[in-house]
Formats: C-alpha cells, structure tokens, sequence
C-alpha cells in the first residue's frame, strides 16, 4: 500500500490498476485526487483512495484564515491555521478552486494570489475530506502579502487592488479582503 500526500488533480493511477473511491475521480481512464490527504494505493484490493482529517471544530460558512501553499491551474492549495472566533491554532489542507476566487472569470490564479500570502476566505463545502473554501465575496481575500520579487510585505497603493514593494518597488495586483493589512485581528 502506497502512502503519500497528494493535493487536488494529482495523479493516482489508471482504471486498469485501482478503482477510483473516496477523495478520487476519473478522467479519460486515469484517477486523479479529488481531495487533499494521504493516497492509499491498495494493490491488493484495487483501490485508490485519499484519506483526509477534518478537523471537528470547521463547519461550513466559517470564516478561516490560511497560508496560500501552491497554485496550479485551476486550484489554490490553502493551509487553513485560524477559524475567526476560535481559539487555537489549526493546520488543514483546503482547497480554492477557480471558480470561488473571483465573482469575473479567473484565468490564472497567481494574478489574485502570491505563495505565502495570508487570506481570508469562507468555508464553502465539507465533504469526503475536502474542504473547499471561496473568496469571491469583497469581504474576502489577501489580507497580508509578500513581494514575489523580494519577499518583502507589500503596502496598498492608491489603486484599489494595487500593492506595492517599499523595499524594491515592484508592484503587484491581488484580490485584496477589506481587512487588507489588519493581520491583528486574526
């Protein structure tokens, strides 16, 4: 049995080999992760499968704040580490689909986010271990982010989702929370 962390659209394997179960789904005969967690190839049985924890305290409509960890095509992988309202930390997998980003049509998510920005986003779906979350409302989005060249903390510029570098000036766009720069209150 393989174990290894896989993030959302991840390749697992070919219908040939597994069955796709909970956390997978199948494309043109190969299965790919529907979920983040733990892939468990079982050769035995046939089965791939994404084991996932769901923290007991997240519910849907919560409001989160998290690490922006990666980006690809048509995700966002997100590190929850805060639910507005509780106290204590939390490390949760969750995913920003494209489509939750924006109220317009999102082509490339690194035009609304940087890795290591710091986001406020609503928790949108819990199911079979995956948690989606959006940020298309204007309450939501960045409330702290780094200069992709320098890794600087950037500062709102007079536009209205334009940052700018103090340190090497370069500036960048970014689907900005009304909480921008208000990282205290998390």
């Amino acid at each position: 049995m393989s174990e290894k962390i896989k993030l959302i659209g991840d390749y697992l394997g070919t219908i040939e080999e597994f069955v796709p179960c909970e956390g997978t789904y199948s494309d043109d005969g190969k299965i790919y992760a529907s979920n983040i967690g733990k892939a468990v190839l079982d050769q035995e049985n046939h089965i791939a499968r994404i084991e996932a924890k769901m923290p007991s305290e997240m519910k849907v409509g919560q409001v989160i704040f998290g690490d922006v960890m990666g980006m690809r095509k048509n995700t966002v992988t997100v590190i929850a580490r805060k639910i507005q309202g509780i106290k204590g930390d939390i490390d949760v997998k969750t995913g920003l689909y494209v489509s939750n980003i924006a109220k317009n049509y999102v082509e490339k998510p690194e035009d609304f986010f940087g890795i290591g920005d710091i986001i406020k986003a609503k928790v949108l779906k819990i199911e079979h271990g995956l948690i989606d979350i959006t940020t298309k409302e204007d309450d939501f989005g960045v409330v702290k982010a780094f200069c992709k060249r320098c890794r600087y903390p950037l500062e709102k510029a007079d536009d209205q989702n334009r940052l700018t570098c103090p340190s090497c000036g370069h500036r960048e766009n970014r689907k900005l929370s009304k909480d921008f720069g208000n990282v205290e209150t998390i």
